[in-house]
């Protein structure tokens, strides 16, 4: 690597010089250059001559200067360091590398061809004992793996494939089925709850699970100072006791219905106490649990899953997961991937694939803070905003065949048509009070683009809007309500119901006062409620009042959609359109074992 920094450095030296042209230089120019001694510039030069990257023609004697002749092309080059970064599993630099200065676009698209040569499906010894591996790109970020602190949707997938919980919710049927637990009984004011503990399931470090575990699982969710998804149904567990070896017993303040469905989330997996007990951070990046897949390594280049071979389920298909954490690199070429998570297909290419598009989707919308700015708390100032704004042009900016309009989070509304913005939009705002005030729109990084595309549309009809980025943490701080409208995200999967009565619970505080009122009686009541489509009924009601009282401004739904090669067998994808890796496997006809296949995967 540091011969081929020194090679780099003189090409970068003489820009001008063609290649197999001879160039005139002097020992001291060149030892000004690579920043050496003259001896040591004659050793660095026969290495490289005896490398084939250059011709060094020495010419003795006052006045005389020497012929230099490169032959190897600086692209080539930058492109052949960049792979030895990739070994080296230094990705970073690697793209830094066919990105810099002065080099053609060309190295970066020879380098990206490359380096999806390297993901995909490959078989690697011999066909009795041979190890399936699939290797990915992923550019999302993975700030944590710990259940507890998860954030983000890349990072649920994964806790997902590492850990498991007491109970799991059914892909297909939606219903709530036995896991880590073989069984369960409540008492019948449904305040005591025990859960029988499967036999021999282990973590990966080898230890057999033990109820202790599921207690202090549980009971660090229950004391938490975070503010943690689902917090409102971890503060009715009144106490968890391990009654044996095998069988716990949590204690709740009060029925909550919601209960048995959030223990379904990996939020409440199970960890190891002696692992995770006062070494979080550590836990963080080296998670212990007893999925089917262990962390192997885990750093800022890649994040690497093994199977778990004692996996209480069944062993994995595959072997080993590879994830390269590749920020910003562009997909390309279809053809050349096996499994695309959330892709629009061209026609062309429709008939060769098989297309999976979820009920699951993400809705993104704004919702006003009404105790930060007077102006907002006036239902007119509200409705007359919420008008000018043009979400047909928003839909038109985000074109694609997974975007649609949303004018509601359940039911019919889902997928109506933008209401159209009225002729007289600006007339209406200038009666409702509205002179051109500046308002200020907090969302966190990772929708910025959404937060743009906002700006932009209600720059259109006269409305000046400011963006306020915060990381997540601080963007569910009250940090928040210094802002006069806030960008959210909802995914509706199969905790949909959970997910929306989190966000009633969050959008709470900054709703107008009787608003406010109200919404707690009604979450209130969907606690308590045993029926799930009485639960539904109300979430609707909330939204309805919600709605009417131009409380949110409802922007768009992004459906979820997983499309893949017909090479690609046992394809389970959960409600959100992630694969999982435990039960895909691969048509060896479809893919060589001898190579890597020249089919990609990308996430």
């Amino acid at each position: 690597m540091k011969m081929m920094r020194h090679y780099m450095q003189l090409r970068h030296t003489y820009p001008q010089q063609p290649d197999g042209a001879e160039l005139a230089v002097t020992l001291d120019e060149l030892a000004e250059a690579l920043a050496c001694t003259h001896r040591n510039v004659v050793l660095v030069l026969k290495r490289m001559e005896e490398r084939g990257w250059l011709e060094w023609k020495p010419r003795r004697g006052r006045g005389n200067r020497s012929g230099l002749v490169f032959r190897m092309p600086l692209e080539t080059m930058a492109v052949e360091a960049a792979k030895l970064h990739v070994q080296r599993k230094d990705l970073k630099s690697a793209l830094e590398q066919v990105s810099a200065p002065g080099l053609p676009p060309a190295a970066r698209e020879t380098f990206q061809d490359w380096l999806y040569g390297q993901f995909g499906y490959s078989r690697e010894g011999t066909e009795q004992a041979g190890r399936d591996t699939l290797r990915f790109p992923w550019s999302q970020p993975i700030r944590t793996l710990d259940p507890l602190a998860i954030h983000l949707a890349a990072e649920s997938h994964l806790v997902s494939q590492l850990f498991d919980g007491l109970v799991r919710r059914h892909p297909a049927r939606q219903q709530i089925e036995p896991h880590l637990a073989h069984a369960w009984e409540t008492d019948q004011s449904r305040t005591e709850w025990l859960f029988y503990l499967r036999k021999g399931v282990l973590f990966h470090h080898g230890r057999e699970l033990r109820a202790e575990d599921v207690v202090y699982s549980l009971d660090r969710l229950r004391t938490s100072t975070d503010k943690l998804l689902y917090s409102w149904v971890y503060a009715d567990i009144l106490e968890t006791r391990a009654v044996d070896a095998t069988t716990v017993l949590v204690r709740l303040r009060q029925p909550n219905e919601l209960f048995l469905p959030v223990l379904a989330t990996n939020r409440a997996s199970i960890v190891p106490e002696e692992l995770c007990r006062g070494q979080e951070e550590r836990f963080a990046e080296h998670p212990v649990g007893t999925g089917p897949f262990r962390l192997a390594e885990h750093d800022e280049a890649q994040c690497v899953l093994e199977a778990f071979p004692s996996y209480f389920q069944g062993r994995a298909h595959l072997d080993r997961v590879e994830i390269w954490k590749l920020p910003d690199l562009p997909s390309k070429d279809l053809e050349r991937f096996q499994l695309i998570h959330n892709v629009r297909l061209p026609k062309a290419s429709e008939a060769a694939w098989t297309q999976v598009k979820q009920q699951g989707t993400t809705c993104k919308f704004l919702t006003w803070n009404v105790l930060h700015n007077p102006l907002l708390q006036r239902h007119a100032v509200r409705r007359a905003l919420a008008a000018a704004m043009d979400r047909g042009r928003l839909i038109e900016r985000l074109a694609g065949d997974v975007i649609v309009p949303a004018s509601g989070f359940l039911g019919r509304n889902a997928e109506e048509a933008p209401p159209p913005v009225p002729a007289d939009a600006a007339e209406q705002l200038e009666r409702a009070g509205y002179r051109g005030e500046t308002l200020e729109l907090c969302t966190i990084p990772q929708y910025e683009a959404d937060a743009r595309h906002v700006v932009a549309i209600c720059a259109e009809a006269g409305i000046p809007v400011n963006v306020t980025l915060l990381p997540v943490e601080r963007f569910k701080s009250d940090e928040r309500f210094r802002c006069d409208l806030l960008l959210f995200t909802v995914l509706l999967d199969g905790d949909a119901e959970l997910r929306l009565i989190d966000l009633y619970t969050s959008i709470r505080p900054h709703a107008p006062s009787s608003l406010a009122a109200w919404m707690d009686r009604e979450l209130e009541a969907i606690r308590r409620e045993p029926s799930a489509e009485a639960r539904q009924e109300r979430l609707l009601a909330i939204e309805r009042e919600l709605k009417e009282q131009e409380g949110i401004v409802f922007l768009y739904q992004k459906h979820l959609k997983t499309v893949y090669h017909p090479s690609v067998k046992g394809v389970s994808i959960d409600s959100l359109g992630w694969v999982q890796f435990k039960d895909i496997w691969f048509k060896p006809e479809a893919t060589p074992s001898s190579s890597t296949s020249d089919v990609p995967v990308i996430r």
